[in-house]
């Protein structure tokens, strides 16, 4: 199904000022999310913050049906999700709340982002794990980084932590594969989600995680300071809440021990920017009124259009597998990528770089067009003449 494009971009201001390429590092803010954010901080200024039937009428019922949106964004029960800051957040949790012990194991890849990277070496230093990197060369195939990950994970390793979508070249992970050799060593899997969740569809019944943390401010075009995770009903007795505050108790028992609410809200913190959930909610409630799945063959269809062109382009090299999710990282023959953003930049036409390898990477999402990417094509071009 192709959308109206055209319809959609008016949703999105930014698009008109510039060709925005970069929503893998932050999306455009949705007008919906923006008149939203601005309705609530109003609301506040006016009537002030303590109004406890607001927050009983309408914060609490707002924060219910953000939870149940994620879970169908997730093929998960609102029960499993919790509400976060960002992807880091999520990860941060999955990571720390595990019951670690000496001699542990970790597994990750040489691809990961610091939001993941960080909470395992984190943890590592604190308990005395090891941590096992597998490579990630560019020319493997999926069969391939199974069988790395098969040699890598044993009966000490506790938790496996990568991207669905790596944040340097593109590829989709075999999840559903790592996941199983994970499940067979008696391991968890956790997987941070910010080039995927909004970017491709997500079921984390049939890829089989038991964690998965997704931010607002990119692919689903909220807020920064909002995301979610995801934790299977199953995994929660290995999960405990490593912060633990006004929302995420019971109460205590007769011996004074602490009781967690059910779900996964017990991993949620206190108090949090209320126009920012608004804002996300909004988005999210968008995305839901022009359909998840178009959304997605939107994606595809515009970053197939984008992945032609640069093909095109003599002195490009893709590093993009072509299963690709929207993001399309390339070399350039003669060009260094820090310097081609600046002055592709210059030109409004908004892209980033990446390092180990160096790379340029191009987002192409649901509210990009083909303008968009002649616009990119010119300015590539124009890189080649200097």
């Amino acid at each position: 199904m192709t959308l109206n494009s055209s319809e959609i971009r008016q949703n999105f201001p930014a698009v008109f000022t510039q060709a925005y390429l970069n929503t893998g590092t932050a999306g455009p803010l949705s007008r919906p999310a923006a008149e939203a954010i601005e309705l609530w901080n109003r609301r506040q200024l006016n009537e002030g913050r303590s109004n406890f039937s607001v927050y009983m009428d309408e914060y609490i019922p707002m924060q219910d049906r953000l939870r149940q949106q994620f879970g169908r964004l997730f093929n998960a029960d609102a029960g499993e999700i919790a509400l976060t800051l960002h992807t880091t957040n999520g990860m941060n949790i999955a990571t720390w709340g595990l019951r670690w012990q000496s001699g542990d194991e970790i597994v990750t890849n040489a691809h990961e982002h610091p939001g993941g990277l960080m909470p395992i070496n984190a943890v590592a230093q604190r308990f005395g794990l090891t941590v096992r990197s597998v490579p990630m060369p560019v020319e493997d195939t999926d069969e391939a980084l199974i069988q790395r990950f098969a040699r890598a994970i044993n009966h000490k390793t506790r938790l496996v932590s990568i991207s669905h979508v790596s944040w340097k070249t593109g590829a989709i992970l075999p999840v559903a594969e790592i996941a199983a050799i994970a499940h067979r060593h008696g391991a968890l899997i956790v997987l941070d989600g910010a080039q995927s969740g909004g970017s491709i569809p997500i079921d984390v019944k049939a890829l089989d995680v038991d964690f998965y943390a997704i931010p607002g401010q990119k692919w689903l075009c909220g807020p920064e300071g909002t995301g979610a995770l995801y934790v299977r009903s199953e995994a929660m007795a290995d999960l405990l809440p490593t912060f633990a505050g006004y929302p995420t108790q019971k109460g205590l028992d007769s011996e004074g021990h602490y009781l967690p609410v059910s779900g996964a809200k017990r991993y949620e913190m206190g108090t949090v920017y209320w126009p920012g959930l608004a804002g996300l909610h909004a988005s999210m409630t968008l995305r839901e009124e022009i359909g998840n799945d178009a959304l997605y063959g939107q994606i595809q269809e515009i970053t197939a259009t984008c992945r032609e062109m640069l093909e095109e382009i003599p002195g490009i090299t893709l590093t993009t597998p072509e299963q690709h999710a929207g993001l399309l990282s390339f070399s350039m023959e003669g060009v260094v990528a820090d310097e081609a953003v600046g002055k592709l930049a210059e030109q409004k036409i908004i892209i980033r770089s990446v390092h180990e390898p160096d790379l340029l990477r191009v987002s192409t999402s649901f509210y990009n067009d083909e303008s968009d990417v002649l616009r990119l094509r010119d300015g590539l071009e124009s890189l080649r003449s200097v």
